[in-house]
């Protein structure tokens, strides 16, 4: 059985490897202000990324209004776009279906 924060990163760890596949540059789990896991850089667009993971058939949250407020205010600052990210892994890990993004600003 996968925990909580194992879920989280498991999560981190494909919607990363999906942005490097479009060519992005990307740093997990940056411990700034605002809920964001991951930042993209990319030419000539940034992002900042809030990633929600669920175990199949459970449907992964949406952000809270906190939260969602408050990686929007990073981005806007610091010139970025603000995504939210997501998607459902299989209870070995593997991702199951495609990642939904969602642009918050």
């Amino acid at each position: 059985m996968l925990t909580a924060a194992q879920i989280g990163t498991i999560g981190e760890v494909h919607a990363t490897e999906w942005l490097k596949a479009k060519g992005f540059s990307c740093t997990r789990n940056t411990k700034l202000p605002g809920a964001t896991d991951i930042e993209a850089n990319g030419n000539p667009t940034s992002l900042l990324v809030q990633v929600k993971t669920a175990v199949w058939p459970s449907l992964a949250a949406s952000l809270t209004e906190e939260e969602r407020k408050a990686i929007v205010a990073r981005a806007n600052r610091n010139g970025r776009q603000a995504w939210l990210a997501r998607l459902q892994i299989n209870n070995k890990g593997g991702l199951v279906g495609d990642i939904v993004w969602h642009k918050l600003n």
